[in-house]
């Protein structure tokens, strides 16, 4: 079976329950110098190892989501580096739980712009971001340890709980 969601444009309160948004401010720069400004600690990740940083270059495909990962000891920061990207996320029903498979039913797709970023709360459930159109790039970064449940793993990948498929348009 195929649900459909509809992608949101990121935004603070519609993201809430699975992380953190990281965007240019509305507000003066607390640091200004001659040629920049700055606004400093717009987002805290939660972190006890080095981060690892990647980029992942991700191709155009059809907006169709079949499995999802998660991290239950670690979060993770996206931002798009020259295109806009779609993230689907899902939600954590019990991060204790190494049985867990993402609910179909919690799927939200967000529509995130270079110059925005997120950070992926502990334990939610994403599948690779994919780009509005075209091929794009996003870096990712993530503590550099091994998680609880040992996503580590050649296919770390959860099929939905009742093997659903998740597409999503605008």
């Amino acid at each position: 079976m195929l649900k459909t969601v509809v992608v949101k444009y990121l935004n603070a309160e519609d993201f809430r329950e699975f992380g953190k948004v990281i965007d240019i401010p509305n507000t003066p720069p607390p640091k200004t110098g001659e040629g920049w400004d700055c606004w400093n600690y717009l987002a805290m990740m939660d972190t006890s190892v080095p981060m690892g940083m990647g980029l992942v270059n991700t191709k155009e495909r059809n907006f169709c989501v079949e499995a999802m990962e998660r991290h239950v000891s670690r979060e993770e920061l996206l931002i798009p580096l020259e295109e806009e990207i779609i993230q689907p996320v899902a939600i954590c029903q019990d991060i204790n739980d190494p049985e867990e498979r993402p609910d179909s039913n919690t799927v939200q797709c967000f529509r995130i712009k270079p110059g925005q970023g997120i950070i992926i709360n502990k334990g939610v459930w994403h599948s690779p971001a994919y780009p509005v159109s075209g091929d794009t790039t996003y870096l990712f970064a993530i503590e550099k340890k091994p998680d609880k449940f040992g996503d580590e793993m050649v296919n770390p990948w959860s099929q939905f709980q009742k093997g659903e498929k998740v597409g999503f348009k605008f």
